[in-house]
């Protein structure tokens, strides 16, 4: 029974030693860019992604969201989401065209940025959202890599900002 456990064990040592060995052949910094096209103008759009109080009634995962007092003119909260809380900002804000929202979290493990460009077509919108992220951790980048892949984040926020409308939408990856 203890040969079988130290097995066990070490085919599981050697695989978390293979995954970070791969993690780390991995860039620390990525740009994951999707699109997808809203049947509603830009400012309605605009309103719903900046309306962060609002998070929790349309994308899933986030139980709760905290607006904080503004800093320096610009909107922060705090967003809750299965065990981890985040604080964010918007960066930059510009309506009804353009949003930068940024992690400002310190030691998160992560860091980086998502920013929306909202671009008028007919009577509804084009949505560009981007996420410049750095993930220092190995074994990190080896999931987000390989397990669920860099632009799944932005692909769901998109995918529910369409529900939020009522809505399916195609989201589309930008190269």
């Amino acid at each position: 029974m203890k040969k079988w456990l130290f097995i066990a064990l070490g085919a599981l040592v050697a695989l978390v030693g293979a995954a970070y060995w791969m993690g780390s052949r991995l860039p620390p910094d990525h740009v994951a860019t999707v699109r997808a096209h809203f049947r509603v103008p830009p400012d309605s759009v605009y309103a719903a992604v900046f309306d962060v109080a609002a998070y929790p009634s349309w994308r899933s995962g986030v139980s709760h969201v905290e607006v904080l007092p503004e800093r320096n003119g610009r909107r922060v909260w705090r967003e809750s989401a299965g065990t981890s809380t985040l604080e964010y900002e918007f960066t930059v804000a510009l309506p009804p065209m353009r949003l930068v929202s940024t992690l400002v979290t310190p030691d998160a493990g992560f860091a980086g940025r998502w920013m929306f460009h909202f671009i008028p077509e007919g009577t509804g919108t084009n949505v560009m959202l981007a996420e410049e992220g750095h993930v220092g951790n190995p074994l990190f980048r080896f999931v987000m890599h390989y397990v669920s892949g860099e632009r799944a984040s932005v692909e769901r926020y998109l995918g529910q900002l369409g529900k939020r409308f009522g809505d399916t939408v195609k989201v589309e990856r930008v190269d």
